[in-house]
């Protein structure tokens, strides 16, 4: 990939994950990426770039001021190598005591879509988000107060892994759950 990746990516933020879509019930693909990439709280860096690994990658951005990453790679990879490399780069942070961070990747060769739509297949390159599981549950968690999910289909939410009682908010779950717990039936 040319020294131009990171104007890739930008533009992939730009035009597709901020973009309302009608799959997503017309919220953007991913409403966060944005405001992150504008208040420049989005480290962008493509492995290899200055002889740096992974590791080293990993460790500038622990280091940084920034919210979450964005690794590039600078090689194509199926779609089966998604998962492997996800879990490879969990290993590798909890390795560096970084348990509190969560990866995501995005892999223009994943085949997921909502009816039709593949916002992944649009990336510019693989990448692998970094970024705090708080934020990260946070943002599923505003997500959920919306009708966002709404037309995710399952093989999506699992491949996300997210499940069905996830989906949606349940208001009245969460007052049942509180009563039974303090003795009320």
């Amino acid at each position: 990939m040319s020294s131009s990746y990171k104007e890739k990516v930008v533009d992939y933020i730009n035009e597709v994950l901020d973009q309302k879509r009608p799959e997503f019930n017309n919220i953007a693909t991913c409403p966060f990426a944005a405001p992150e990439l504008a208040n420049d709280k989005l480290m962008i860096a493509m492995l290899g770039e200055d002889d740096k690994g992974l590791k080293d990658l990993l460790e500038e951005f622990q280091q940084s001021d920034y919210d979450s990453t964005l690794i590039c790679f600078p090689h194509d990879m199926d779609a089966d190598g998604t998962k492997v490399i996800q879990a490879l780069v969990n290993k590798i942070l909890k390795r560096l005591g970084m348990n509190e961070y969560k990866t995501i990747c995005f892999n223009p060769n994943d085949k997921v879509e909502v009816e039709g739509f593949n916002p992944r297949s649009k990336a510019p390159c693989f990448m692998i988000n970094v970024a705090h599981k708080k934020v990260l549950n946070d943002a599923h968690k505003s997500l959920r107060k919306t009708k966002y999910y709404d037309k995710i289909n399952k093989e999506y939410r699992e491949f996300l892994k997210i499940n069905e009682e996830d989906k949606t908010t349940h208001p009245g779950k969460a007052k049942e759950e509180q009563e039974s717990s303090s003795g009320k039936t």
